[in-house]
């Protein structure tokens, strides 16, 4: 994995983040939120990253949903930055800080056959099921999600060499 560009730095989000999300998250087509698929965004449960003059390039989100388990919300790095390092830096960033919550296993839907191999390949998914879509959003053309689900302690233990 390459190194993040060191004019990026990866943070909290902020409630006046929210209209730079959610222009992220359109280059994507997810941005549609309230709705079936995505019914809220919890600004507080995400991080960005952000270059040196503050442009919102990328954002990640996830949702605590019990002691033990954790879901991804959204992810979107703006097509400018892919390849950079910049959706590593945030995914590795919302497992730290689940697994700083007590949270064990973390469930996250796809629809990109490249995001599902990314996922499996850099941070320890399995394929679990597939879930229908409510209505387009993601990739068009592509009606379920792939469900996949990793274990956040026997992830750090691979990080650290464990």
């Amino acid at each position: 994995m390459r190194p993040l560009p060191t004019d990026i730095r990866i943070r909290p989000a902020r409630a006046g983040d929210m209209p730079a999300m959610l222009a992220v998250l359109e280059l994507v087509n997810m941005h549609r939120i309230p709705s079936p698929e995505m019914p809220e965004l919890d600004w507080r449960c995400c991080f960005v990253a952000e270059n040196g003059s503050g442009r919102v390039l990328g954002m990640s989100g996830y949702k605590v949903l019990s002691s033990t388990e954790g879901k991804t919300t959204l992810m979107a790095v703006h097509p400018d930055c892919k390849g950079t390092g910049i959706g590593h830096a945030l995914q590795v960033r919302r497992m730290e800080a689940l697994l700083e919550l007590g949270v064990e296993w973390l469930t996250t839907n796809a629809d990109r056959p490249e995001t599902i191999a990314w996922y499996k390949k850099h941070f320890g998914y399995r394929e679990v099921g597939t879930l229908a879509k409510e209505h387009e959003f993601g990739l068009p053309g592509v009606d379920h999600w792939t469900t996949l689900r990793t274990n956040l302690r026997d992830w750090r233990s691979r990080r650290n060499g464990g």
